[in-house]
């Protein structure tokens, strides 16, 4: 897609490399080399700016500002430069604020929704793997960072023109099911309150019981029967995993966030993926089987040799990582060995699925079953794992793995979104010792967005910037999840923080509330225009000043720029911190600029508009739905 600061740095970046080849041949200067020295400098300096004349004074021993007034002499004419200058050694480009304003302003309004997009993908499939809770406790705000970070990283990936497949993987042959379902013979009691919240209230009270006499070899041998098939054991752990499944999904749905895919480690286990992995690595000697010492009879991956595809290894003293059991039971990471190649396409298998009724209307959910239907999921281009920081090594391993299995190119497309812990006041989240039910409080996700809607409801009350008072509860709802969204993700991924409620629903800034009331006032303002959508001519656009009008321009024009930084770093919060930006711009230019008591009002009803579509997109990439009025 064309973009207005696309086509403006590329003919500066053009125009500076003719001149550069034509004054300065010996230098040997690369389109790449004008194109890494553009950046923007601070206003008073111009839009652009290149730092080219330095590097060739240094070649020629001349100064730098001779250099610049030569390029500048050398370089032709465009209609959206207003000015060429040489300013301490740079060529700083200023933009003529009519014809740019008028093809940014244009370009947003008449692409809308699509406007900030970019053609990144190219329609490759990446397949996001998120939040894949253990299907044996409510969900915690750690699990809500994850599933906030995986939806708002799917969103922008889509937005880049990826195909995106949103997975959850869900471990029903895990230890801590084999401890539930110890829990459940021993301990057996009824739900008497939402399921999930019911079973992780039964699991805390099992860990309490470990390491009592015979309960840990109990728990190990319900393990291996469950992962041996067709027990009784692992149909028992299908059915509570998906209880606790379909409750979990209750809170997903609240919080507008979907899947594709459910994929279940019980039918990982009888498609035997597994066994097709680990024979891999055996007959490329990338596995072995241990004859002596403590891991005799066991499967294991050599880490030494593994070291010549990642060096830094937490542990420089641990030598093998074991695989398979000498009991026959797998562990998590071979396990996780073995999906992976599946969802890479180096294991060609295909699962059957159905169609699930856990989402909402139009959200089509498929899960694998044995009685279900051939469906194209897997074999992607690029894999993203949301978890959380501490799976470092984790996926160090499993990334080794490969590239010494000879998959070394697809296992560079094996992406790790790491993401720090998450608190707030009166809990931590250790899901064993139940620190997610918090000091007098249950921390679940439920709980936190019910908290949000009631102190939403209470601040909307209050607050003398709602003007629509019949439409309150609507409006408390949504602030009360946007507060949440935006609070977890404008933060970086990898740093832990502590959930803020004074910052979460601060109206005056930084927050998703202020974001919505400023998206609001905006629709409230064009409400008001009652301005023609058919474009205008140029020549209004000389009414456009070089204050706080063309400031909010400015960065509708780098829109683009933004989506695709947050695509390739895998960071919401770029998104999240242009919003904060822009929202910040309008209200400058609200307050400085008449928009309805002037002679410029149906081009400011413009830039209005623009600034409505491109906030509204941007917010819907974090997965927050909008507003038209408060």
């Amino acid at each position: 897609m064309d973009y207005p600061k696309n086509d403006l740095t590329l003919w500066f970046s053009n125009e500076i490399y003719s001149a550069v080849t034509k004054l300065y041949p010996e230098v040997g200067l690369e389109i790449t080399h004008i194109t890494d020295s553009i950046s923007t400098p601070n206003k008073e300096f111009g839009d652009l700016s290149s730092s080219v004349p330095i590097r060739i004074a240094k070649h020629y021993q001349k100064k730098p500002a001779d250099v610049s007034e030569e390029i500048i002499k050398n370089m032709g004419k465009n209609a959206m430069v207003r000015e060429l200058r040489g300013i301490g050694g740079y060529i700083n480009l200023f933009i003529n604020e009519a014809m740019y304003s008028h093809e940014v302003i244009e370009s947003a309004i008449s692409m809308g929704k699509r406007y900030g997009s970019v053609n990144k993908g190219d329609g490759k499939r990446v397949l996001v793997e998120s939040p894949a809770v253990n299907p044996t406790k409510p969900w915690h705000i750690g699990h809500l960072r994850n599933a906030l970070l995986g939806d708002a990283i799917s969103n922008i990936l889509e937005f880049c023109n990826y195909f995106v497949e949103r997975e959850d993987y869900i471990d029903d042959l895990g230890l801590q099911v084999a401890e539930i379902l110890w829990g459940q013979k021993n301990m057996g009691s009824d739900p008497d309150k939402k399921f999930d919240q019911w079973l992780g209230e039964q699991y805390v009270e099992i860990n309490k019981r470990l390491n009592s006499e015979g309960v840990n070899e109990d728990i190990s041998g319900i393990l291996k029967k469950m992962e041996s098939g067709n027990s009784e054991e692992s149909k028992a752990a299908r059915d509570i995993a998906f209880k606790c499944v379909e409750a979990q999904y209750e809170t997903s749905k609240s919080y507008g966030i979907f899947h594709d895919v459910m994929i279940w480690e019980s039918d990982i286990v009888m498609a035997k993926l597994l066994e097709m992995s680990i024979e891999m690595g055996l007959s490329k000697n990338v596995f072995e089987k241990s004859d002596s010492g403590k891991n005799k009879g066991c499967i294991v991956v050599n880490l030494d040799k593994m070291r010549n595809f990642a060096r830094d290894f937490e542990n420089p003293n641990e030598h093998e990582k074991v695989l398979v059991r000498s009991d026959g039971t797998a562990t998590y990471v071979a396990k996780d060995i073995a999906f992976h190649m599946w969802k890479l396409g180096i294991l060609d298998f295909k699962f059957k699925y159905k169609e699930m009724s856990m989402q909402s209307v139009g959200k089509r959910l498929y899960s694998t079953s044995e009685d279900g239907v051939e469906m194209d999921f897997g074999n992607a281009y690029m894999v993203i794992n949301v978890i959380g920081s501490a799976q470092r090594y984790t996926q160090l391993i499993l990334k080794s793995v490969l590239s010494m299995m000879g998959y070394e190119k697809k296992a560079e497309k094996i992406k790790h979104l790491a993401y720090g812990e998450v608190g707030i006041e009166g809990g931590s989240l250790s899901g064993r010792t139940g620190g997610w039910l918090g000091n007098n409080k249950a921390y679940t996700a439920d709980v936190l967005l019910d908290e949000a809607r009631s102190k939403a409801l209470e601040a909307t009350e209050k607050s003398k910037k709602i003007e629509h008072r019949d439409k309150i509860p609507e409006i408390a709802n949504a602030i009360g999840i946007s507060a949440i969204k935006f609070e977890f993700l404008k933060v970086s991924a990898e740093k832990p923080f502590i959930f803020s409620w004074n910052s979460a629903l601060n109206f005056e800034g930084n927050s998703g509330p202020y974001c919505m009331y400023s998206y609001a006032r905006a629709k409230r303002i064009l409400e008001k225009c009652n301005y023609s959508d058919e474009s205008i001519d140029a020549i209004e656009y000389e009414k456009v000043t070089r204050g706080k009008d063309f400031d909010l321009v400015k960065l509708i024009a780098d829109a683009h720029e933004v989506v695709e930084k947050a695509c390739e770093e895998l960071r919401p919060n770029i998104i999240a911190d242009y919003i904060i930006e822009i929202t910040m711009a309008f209200s400058r230019f609200y307050e400085s600029v008449p928009v309805m008591n002037s002679n410029a009002k149906e081009l400011r009803c413009r830039i209005v508009s623009a600034y409505v579509i491109i906030v509204g997109n941007m917010l819907g990439l974090l997965g927050i739905q909008t507003v038209d009025s408060m």
